[in-house]
């Protein structure tokens, strides 16, 4: 898992794309911190706590004390200058503060919180449902579910409630030129509260809130499963989160946003709309629960699967030598396009008789739209309005 996650923000997976399409922004991309490596990273630290303390009580309790402890500490880790200038593959554990161009999605402070809270209710499951007295369990599955719901409502009711007062309620106070406001959260500037808003104790809580709601949700959906027929799409896409998080990333990222396919359809950012972009998301929902359903059922055999993951391996050897030229040609002819600083573009750009930048890439919108407009590209005034603001935002909002 940790290395498809690293895998993820690779430059890419072709020759192409660790040659002619590197940046050494998209190297330093490598070590960004996203959700899967949060995943593996928490499951490490809580298993080798376990395997530590060895007690699945004193675990559990543990559990719900880290929940607990990272929300509080984790908005004193996001000031500003926090852990910048540490070795950048470690960097993005403590914050999303950006450093060296790099920004953490998923830091531990305060992402560890959510898989240590998981981990205290499997505790608690096991207490109740699986650990039997006298031959029975403690709870039945109902009266479990009904419980987390009532404590899922009441972190979401107290968590909504206090998030303001928890982070903007105190006393701005002016040290050294600097208005910073003391709170119980602690002491911060403006620019901090505003990167911190997720990371305090009752936004965690908000969202765990949610998460249990929805859990229980889809734990009374299981109740009554049995009377139903066919395959079971939740349960699929449980077994096979993996596949399915790799493959809708790889669809939309990969194939739907490759500059060449866009110059294709014009189906860039922004371009579909509302309605546009809630068909694409049903599809690709509906195509990831297929592709599990499928998936399981492959597993029953087990040679079948053997053969498909091999010849997916071929398959997989064969792109990373031939993939990625097709992007390399279409930024050949319009680098007008690019997004990305690749060494070729002013290059790219003298073959048109375009003047130089300092990076190669666009400093004109009019020169993008253009170009665009000879490819054919289909962009909403919204999408526009996006790409005018990033070329200008090159030169300092100048041409």
């Amino acid at each position: 898992m940790l290395l498809c996650a690293y895998a993820l923000h690779a430059p890419g997976i072709t020759l192409a794309d660790w040659t002619l399409l590197n940046t050494p922004q998209q190297a330093r991309e490598l070590f960004k911190i996203d959700v899967l490596q949060c995943i593996v990273f928490s499951l490490l630290i809580l298993q080798g706590l376990a395997r530590l303390v060895r007690n699945p009580r004193v675990f559990t309790g543990l559990a719900l004390a880290i929940a607990i402890f990272v929300p509080v500490v984790a908005p004193h880790l996001w000031a500003s200058g926090m852990a910048d200038g540490l070795w950048l593959p470690i960097r993005g554990l403590f914050n999303g503060n950006p450093d060296r161009g790099v920004q953490a999605l998923f830091p531990l402070f305060p992402w560890i919180a959510f898989p240590a809270f998981g981990a205290f209710l499997g505790g608690l499951y096991r207490h109740l449902r699986v650990m039997p007295v006298e031959g029975q369990a403690r709870w039945s599955e109902a009266r479990f579910l009904a419980g987390l719901a009532i404590l899922g409502a009441l972190l979401l009711a107290w968590g909504t409630s206090a998030q303001e007062s928890w982070l903007w309620g105190g006393t701005w106070i002016q040290q050294n030129g600097v208005w910073m406001l003391q709170s119980r959260t602690g002491a911060f500037t403006y620019s901090e509260l505003g990167a911190i808003a997720n990371t305090t104790l009752p936004s965690v809580a908000a969202r765990l809130g949610w998460i249990l709601l929805a859990g229980v949700l889809m734990g009374a959906v299981e109740l009554i499963r049995p009377r139903w027929t066919g395959p079971n799409p939740i349960k699929a896409a449980s077994a096979e989160s993996l596949l399915l998080y790799m493959l809708h990333l790889n669809l939309l990222f990969s194939v739907l946003l490759a500059p060449a396919v866009i110059g294709l359809t014009g189906w860039g950012w922004g371009s579909l709309g509302w309605t546009g972009t809630l068909l694409l998301t049903a599809a690709v929902i509906g195509l990831n629960l297929w592709a599990g359903i499928a998936w399981q059922k492959v597993r029953q055999t087990p040679d079948l699967m053997r053969s498909l993951q091999h010849k997916a391996v071929a398959a997989l050897g064969i792109w990373c030598v031939l993939g990625g030229w097709w992007t390399v040609r279409h930024f050949l002819q319009s680098p007008e396009l690019a997004k990305e600083p690749y060494a070729f573009l002013n290059a790219a750009r003298a073959r048109k008789g375009l003047p130089p930048t300092p990076d190669g890439l666009c400093r004109d919108p009019e020169e993008y739209f253009r170009e665009a407009g000879r490819r054919k590209l289909h962009l909403s005034p919204e999408a526009k309005a996006d790409i005018t603001r990033l070329i200008q935002a090159r030169s300092g909002g100048t041409r």
